[in-house]
């Protein structure tokens, strides 16, 4: 590649290539001056637009029965076949803790009193932001639903960190069993 050819966003290689403002093709570049982030921006002069890559924001709740934490094998990739506590993509508009309960109740028919802020969790090159939340079931039978196979409890101490999903997964589980032994 020439010194002079445009650069290929690194998170997306040349998967975005037009502008959705006017169509015209986007270059990573610096979007301001002296500002030195990349950003997608539209060629156009008359346009101009910057198409920002925001991350994507999950809410996840460590929710609990007699101190043990319900965890959901996933049903479909990414992690498939692995374990976390029931979480997801927060949808625009929506209260983040909100978020966690829903996902709680789509993924293990549960209905869960979210409590306290676990932790924010985010990793160099992932696009997601994970906020996790701890919380009581006062509701329901866990089982397992449509993005689930299997439902289990498990507690702060019987963790197999192997097991699970994702880095954000371990990290909130980490500072749950820390959290537990307290």
């Amino acid at each position: 590649m020439s010194p002079d050819a445009p650069q290929a966003h690194p998170h997306l290689g040349g998967g975005v290539k037009f502008c959705v403002a006017c169509g015209s093709p986007l270059l990573f570049r610096p979007w301001t001056e002296g500002d030195g982030t990349m950003q997608l921006c539209c060629s156009a002069a008359s346009c101009n637009h910057v198409h920002f890559l925001d991350p994507k924001v999950a809410a996840g709740v460590v929710a609990t029965i007699g101190g043990e934490a319900v965890l959901v094998r996933r049903a479909h990739n990414p992690g498939k076949g692995l374990w976390t506590f029931p979480g997801g993509f927060v949808n625009r508009g929506e209260v983040v803790p909100e978020a966690a309960a829903r996902e709680a109740f789509e993924e293990a028919g549960i209905e869960v009193a979210v409590e306290s802020l676990l932790g924010v969790y985010s990793f160099e090159g992932n696009a997601t932001v994970l906020i996790v939340y701890t919380g009581a079931v006062t509701g329901g039978a866990p089982r397992a639903l449509a993005e689930t196979t299997e439902v289990k409890l498990v507690a702060p101490d019987a963790i197999d960190f192997d097991e699970l999903a994702f880095d954000t997964t371990r990290a909130a589980m980490r500072d749950w069993r820390e959290r537990m032994r307290g």
